[in-house]
């Protein structure tokens, strides 16, 4: 049961969104990726370098997408290995050729991570929320995940 849940995470569903909800698109100016996200989260201010935004609610939902320069030359298999240390559990891997993603466990919380590695930067989508949201906040996950397609990846920016 518990790794369907997870699996669902990273697949785009079809149901609709609950009642009064709505999906609302953020791309990024500086590295080009985008994704869309619950319309009910609050979007922080952006960070002064232009790296990425955070959208977090009160119930403890937490959303951080960003990019970076690939300064260190990291690679999927590199970026995944140092990011496995984020987790007290890991329960689902994929990769491409420029993807991952992990999800999992860090205590109480559900932590899933989805990135794309090019020679010039790379771009991650963390979504971090309570256990206790599984079954209320998976689908959102899901699309989520679905919709976030990198920028330019191979030049620096």
């Amino acid at each position: 049961m518990r790794k369907q849940l997870l699996l669902s995470l990273f697949m785009f569903l079809g149901s609709s969104l609950a009642h009064g909800q709505s999906l609302v698109s953020y791309s990024n100016e500086r590295y080009g990726f985008s994704l869309t996200y619950p319309d009910d989260l609050q979007m922080d201010p952006p960070a002064d370098n232009g790296d990425g935004r955070h959208f977090s609610s009160a119930s403890g939902i937490s959303i951080s997408v960003f990019g970076g320069n690939n300064i260190l030359d990291e690679t999927v298999a590199t970026t995944t290995k140092s990011l496995l240390s984020r987790f007290d559990e890991v329960s689902y891997r994929a990769k491409g050729k420029n993807w991952f993603v992990l999800s999992g466990y860090k205590g109480d919380k559900v932590l899933n991570i989805k990135g794309f590695v090019g020679k010039g930067s790379t771009n991650e989508l963390w979504i971090e929320y309570p256990k206790s949201l599984t079954k209320q906040f998976s689908s959102f996950a899901s699309k989520i995940v679905a919709s976030f397609k990198p920028g330019e990846l191979n030049e620096s920016h």
